[in-house]
């Protein structure tokens, strides 16, 4: 008699399981059937839910507890949906719908947005663009993220620690305009003087103002306006998966933190439900 296979419908219940509401609201963009090839096995619901169980707590892809669907199908879910964008345009639709719904915004756009970089220390299985970042003294990879004024992501770039700052910036403003967004004006740090400012205002990416260092300053202050994607650091950070740079393709390091930022702006909306 060979071995019992695995359950495809999870039956036990964890802490990072979405609401019926919370999963209603990612429903629309994950339940497509394409019209040809396979009917889709499993529950999408289970799906999501282990990749959230994945996200919270860090653990490999074959130590998911065995109540969610089988690891291959987790896993194939997650890089498919990756490589469909999904993540982004859910991130997207929640942004708006926070600002409008939670925030009391007028405008689901943002016109204003903060730049930081964070370094992250790579695993060995961590793929081939990796590098070391001098500054701090770090191997492995950036993670950079564009937030609005309110700290809500808006794009999320990962790269080799080895690239220097002006370059990772603009593949972050490009990503951005590539889904048709436009922002007035971005605060930055020091560390994206130069030509970055030139670079942004020719093709209409937005007016780039850099945040000074406090008079007299030393060590760490907050310094105004950038506190906020500093905190967007910070709230993503409290996922386990995020720890480290594990994956081996960087797109997928993105997807975890478009993933993160769902989940708090799923809980978000949740409460105002």
């Amino acid at each position: 008699m060979g071995a019992p296979s695995q359950p495809t419908v999870q039956c036990e219940t964890y802490a990072t399981d979405r609401t019926d509401t919370q999963w209603e609201q990612i429903r629309p963009y994950v339940a497509v059937q394409a019209k040809t090839g396979p009917k889709r096995r499993g529950a999408l619901r289970a799906v999501r839910n282990g990749l959230l169980d994945k996200l919270k707590t860090g653990c490999q892809w074959e130590l998911l507890p065995r109540s969610f669907p089988a690891k291959r199908t987790v896993h194939y879910s997650f890089q498919q949906w990756t490589k469909k964008g999904i993540w982004v345009r859910i991130n997207d639709a929640l942004r708006r719908r926070v600002r409008v719904e939670v925030e009391g915004r007028e405008n689901v756009a943002a016109t204003g947005g903060m730049i930081d970089t964070q370094s992250a220390k790579s695993s060995v299985a961590g793929g081939p663009e990796r590098g070391f970042d001098g500054g701090k003294k770090v191997y492995g990879r950036k993670r950079r993220l564009l937030t609005d004024t309110l700290g809500l992501l808006i794009t999320a770039v990962v790269h080799s620690a080895q690239l220097y700052d002006g370059a990772g910036a603009k593949k972050v403003f490009a990503a951005t305009k590539a889904r048709g967004i436009r922002l007035k004006k971005v605060w930055a740090d020091q560390i994206y003087r130069g030509v970055l400012r030139p670079w942004m205002a020719e093709p209409g990416m937005g007016e780039l103002e850099i945040v000074e260092r406090l008079p007299g300053q030393r060590g760490f202050a907050v310094q105004p306006k950038r506190w906020v994607v500093e905190r967007t650091h910070a709230w993503l950070s409290g996922n386990r998966q995020l720890s480290r740079a594990y994956d081996h393709h960087p797109r997928h390091s993105e997807s975890w933190l478009y993933l993160a930022s769902i989940r708090l702006l799923g809980r978000r909306l949740a409460k105002v439900s």
